[in-house]
């Protein structure tokens, strides 16, 4: 009878410690399986948020470049018409861009973006108003020739600055891969 116990014992104790052994290989499947959930999720909203900035950027140095134009047009005096038309396209999809990014923006990106955007909207005014003639004063060519220089050495390069800190982006990584944490 004691050989019969210590067997039945033994048994218990090898069946339990299967079990709990089961039991503890699936715990570590479900919290790897939720680690790697976790991990994906945040690349997808970086991507996305990737996405986003870059179609701001994009949208951003393209309303630049139209601003670029229409005072290149005014000052040679020839084919403000083509390039107002496009600089009012330009102007729209950088709204669109910069209306998106307003949703998403944690306070120091959206402070570059607004920053940038209201420099932007400034230029175009005075560009405008160059345009059709109806200058305020301190409108002029050589004004807006300074706002278009610190659009481009200061403003967007502040925003491109914000947005990529916000990545958690290594500015010295060539590729732009996320910095090691």
């Amino acid at each position: 009878m004691h050989e019969t116990v210590s067997s039945l014992l033994i048994t218990l104790v090898a069946v339990a410690g299967t079990l709990v052994s089961t039991l503890l290989a699936q715990r570590q499947v479900r919290r790897s399986r939720a680690q790697e959930l976790s991990r994906l999720d945040r690349r997808r909203r970086i991507e996305a948020k990737r996405a986003r900035y870059t179609a701001l950027n994009t949208a951003a140095r393209r309303y630049l470049v139209a601003l670029t134009n229409q005072f290149h047009a005014l000052r040679a005096n020839e084919g403000v018409e083509s390039v107002t038309a496009e600089l009012h396209r330009a102007r729209a999809a950088h709204a669109d861009c910069y209306a998106e990014l307003q949703l998403i923006a944690p306070p120091a990106v959206l402070a570059a973006a607004r920053r940038a955007n209201r420099s932007l909207n400034h230029t175009f005014g005075l560009l405008m108003r160059l345009t059709n003639g109806t200058c305020l004063a301190g409108d002029s060519l050589d004004a807006a020739q300074a706002r278009i220089s610190a659009l481009w050495e200061v403003e967007l390069a502040g925003l491109r600055r914000q947005m990529r800190l916000d990545l958690d982006l290594d500015p010295a990584s060539p590729a732009g891969s996320p910095a090691a944490p």
